[in-house]
């Protein structure tokens, strides 16, 4: 069956979780602690202090990946594109994914979403804002807004996340980038950029900034989880390579959301492929034959959303 932009989108309004749905404003809201802040589900009824804590929001918005500078998505992702003594005086343990979604002009269902998105997302960003000098996530390019994403390519090695299989030494960076791969393998862990393709074959790492550029994307920012055993990515005795299996147990509502819209979404001329990013999240968008899932004993972790001098930060943050 061929896909059907209009179809797509019906099925989209239909949800909290579309950013241009006139339901979306009224379906999240910031949840502040002392140490940061998290946009979050709003569950119906009233406050229940005693009851579980809302969900993490999940955002869902469609644009074009942009074939600019800034589609970093490889093994190293932005490192070998920084040349300037103070990038060389950082760690290689600082090199993060990047990537940019642009308005799908020639796309005429689903452009007129992307600008009503962009309000959607400045209105919310503005709500916990003290400056409302919001970077780094809804950017200009000349006249167009656009939305960029950053995430580290390594995470800091810690209880939660160190007894990952993902084989560091395994993973396919440059040989000029071998030396200081070794230097970290010790201290940090892979979180691994997961896009499948149209057929739900995973995407090498190595391909996939060359299969996403210019072609239109569903993107889906979940929170952020860590991948616990029985992980799918066995490889500490021989190379990384993605598999097929999916993480067990997801979030029920990460679950339905996924499951029911994580569809691929294509351009004119070749096939898109479904992705999932960091709003913060690593979990895989699943394609439509097969729900993902979270694994047994994961421990997720809120995206840091507050205010910090970082000039990368993953999803709406406040300034």
């Amino acid at each position: 069956m061929p896909f059907s932009s209009v179809f797509h989108r019906d099925g989209l309004l239909r949800t909290k979780e579309y950013v241009p749905s006139s339901m979306f404003s009224a379906s999240v809201d910031w949840d502040r602690t002392a140490k940061q802040d998290t946009l979050i589900k709003v569950m119906p009824g009233p406050p229940n202090p005693d009851g579980p804590a809302n969900p993490d929001a999940i955002l869902i918005t469609i644009g074009i990946v942009s074939d600019s500078n800034t589609l970093k998505l490889g093994p190293v992702g932005n490192w070998s594109t920084y040349t300037n003594d103070d990038w060389k005086k950082k760690e290689f343990s600082a090199a993060k994914y990047t990537f940019t979604i642009v308005k799908p002009k020639n796309d005429p269902v689903f452009a007129p979403d992307f600008p009503i998105a962009i309000a959607a997302l400045k209105k919310v960003q503005n709500t916990i804002s003290k400056t409302h000098i919001n970077k780094w996530f809804i950017m200009q390019d000349g006249t167009e807004d656009t939305i960029r994403f950053a995430f580290n390519v390594f995470e800091k090695k810690d209880k939660s996340n160190s007894d990952t299989d993902i084989d560091i030494r395994s993973w396919p960076v440059p040989s000029e980038c071998r030396d200081a791969l070794e230097k970290i393998t010790d201290t940090h862990v892979i979180r691994p950029f997961i896009v499948f393709d149209v057929d739900g074959t995973p995407i090498e790492p190595t391909e996939i900034s060359s299969k996403l550029k210019a072609l239109i994307q569903q993107v889906v920012i979940l929170r952020a989880a860590q991948i616990k055993p029985p992980s799918p990515f066995k490889s500490t005795a021989k190379p990384y390579r993605p598999v097929s299996l999916r993480p067990e147990e997801v979030h029920a509502e990460e679950q339905r959301a996924l499951k029911a819209f994580a569809l691929p979404i294509s351009a004119p001329g070749p096939s898109a492929l479904p992705i999932s990013t960091p709003g913060p999240s690593n979990l895989p968008a699943p394609p439509k034959r097969q729900a993902s899932q979270e694994p047994e004993g994961s421990d997720p972790k809120r995206a840091n959303t507050g205010e910090t001098p970082a000039k990368e930060q993953e999803g709406p943050q406040k300034d």
